[in-house]
């Protein structure tokens, strides 16, 4: 038999490589073909240490004890170990990210202030989804919200999404034709001043300590409302080279904010408690109020594409939470900040949330009184006059507006790039009907 063949053993440089690969690997380097690609890399590195490191990896490379052994990767050149740790990382970072909403919402009950505060509820529309995991936007919208007053702001702009990544033209072009309808390329409306709309959304969302409130989104969206806040800030820092290229903004869970305002209304009743924040999202996917009056903007208007609209979405997450939520805060609903402006408007009167039940008459006199004395506090009805609607308890599945929607005629929305404030309109607490005039919207 031939003699076997002495194993070559590794030196310092070897040793070095090896140490340095999976470290390269995790800064986004890859090294399809192993170490003959690692070398470029860790040439220039090599050179800048000093004899004193040098020295340190030759003595490992003698001694042999601390042999680097490559490891496996996936089809990438990932190390299978890097991915492990990764989507540990992402999950440690969701689960603070929720306990910060939760932190919030706690502090804010404790101030008696959970009600007044204002939150602000976003959504994104995209030209297309790479499998780089880009997210080009072409639409936005915001809204300023609190329990107590509802709507008080929207924020509505297009934007100009840039060149289309190569080989994704046609994928883009179907996700316009099934959700949207934005052109994904020459739209007149879309804005490419990346400061100016970058801008515009810092100053809505300004606090009065000059700090930034946060974004929260739907838990689907979270990747993708994180990935265009960055995109815009690059963006406008690549038009301004002053610009400052530290994104101010943070993506919080809207799911979570919706599940703790139900979990603090009552911290007594579980019965309030949704059963997991995971089924939040079923409230918000059912778009009960999608077509009702004034949700999109003006062009998904024309367009005949309301749903898609990300105006419609964040009016719909308003009064979604507004529906489900408010009764138990003791709070009325006011038309076009907590529910569309039908179901309030044309009916006359604010949903009183809160029903106290009265006890039924039991004997015939008791009846023959309760009547008379409902006729007495009735007063005379107009001719030709509906009675005022009641809402005696919830829809199926629904809160205290369930299945009330109206049809009427209102006008369309304004144009779309611009910050459209509410009306102004009461605030009711407690109980009774408010009740209003006719030009109350």
């Amino acid at each position: 038999m031939p003699p076997k063949k002495k194993q070559k053993k590794d030196n310092g440089y070897m040793v070095f490589m090896k140490y340095m690969k999976p470290q390269l690997e995790s800064q986004g380097h890859r090294f399809p073909r192993g170490l003959s690609d690692v070398i470029p890399v860790c040439n220039p590195l090599w050179n800048k240490l000093s004899p004193e490191e040098k020295a340190k990896y030759h003595q490992i490379a003698r001694e042999g004890s601390t042999f680097v052994k490559e490891e496996r990767c996936d089809t990438r050149g990932v190390p299978l170990n890097l991915k492990e740790k990764e989507e540990q990382k992402k999950i440690s970072e969701k689960d603070q990210v929720l306990q910060k909403v939760e932190d919030m919402v706690s502090y804010f009950a404790t101030q008696e202030t959970l009600d007044s505060h204002y939150f602000h509820f976003a959504h994104f529309n995209i030209s297309v989804a790479t499998s780089e995991k880009e997210y080009p936007p072409c639409e936005l919208a915001i809204v300023k919200f609190s329990l107590l007053d509802g709507i008080a702001k929207c924020y509505h702009e297009f934007i100009e999404p840039g060149q289309i990544r190569l080989g994704y033209a046609h994928e883009a072009k179907l996700h316009s034709e099934s959700t949207h309808n934005i052109p994904p390329i020459g739209f007149k409306l879309a804005n490419s001043n990346y400061v100016a709309i970058t801008d515009k959304i810092k100053e809505f969302l300004r606090q009065p300590d000059g700090g930034i409130a946060p974004l929260f989104v739907v838990d689907e969206d979270n990747a993708k409302a994180i990935y265009i806040v960055d995109w815009l800030v690059r963006k406008s820092s690549q038009l301004d080279d002053a610009y400052d290229t530290v994104s101010p903004f943070r993506i919080y869970s809207l799911n979570k904010l919706f599940y703790e305002f139900r979990r603090h209304a009552d911290l007594n009743n579980p019965k309030l408690r949704f059963s997991s924040i995971a089924l939040v999202a079923d409230h918000f996917n059912k778009g009960m109020f999608f077509y009702s009056k004034n949700m999109a903007c003006q062009w998904h208007v024309e367009e005949d594409n309301v749903t898609f609209c990300s105006l419609t979405r964040v009016r719909n997450y308003a009064y979604t939470i507004s529906d489900l939520c408010c009764e138990y805060y003791g709070l009325a609903l006011l038309p076009n900040r907590h529910c569309p402006a039908e179901i309030a408007d044309d009916n006359k009167y604010v949903v009183d949330p809160k029903v106290i039940k009265e006890e039924e008459p039991k004997t015939q006199d008791e009846v023959k009184k309760k009547k008379e004395e409902e006729e007495i506090s009735a007063g005379p009805r107009v001719p030709n006059t509906p009675a005022a609607a009641n809402f005696k308890g919830p829809g199926i599945g629904r809160g205290i507006l369930g299945g009330s929607m109206a049809s009427s005629a209102t006008p369309s929305p304004g144009r779309s790039q611009a910050i459209e404030t509410a009306p102004a309109a009461g605030r009711g607490r407690g109980r009774g009907l408010l009740l209003l005039d006719d030009d109350s919207d």
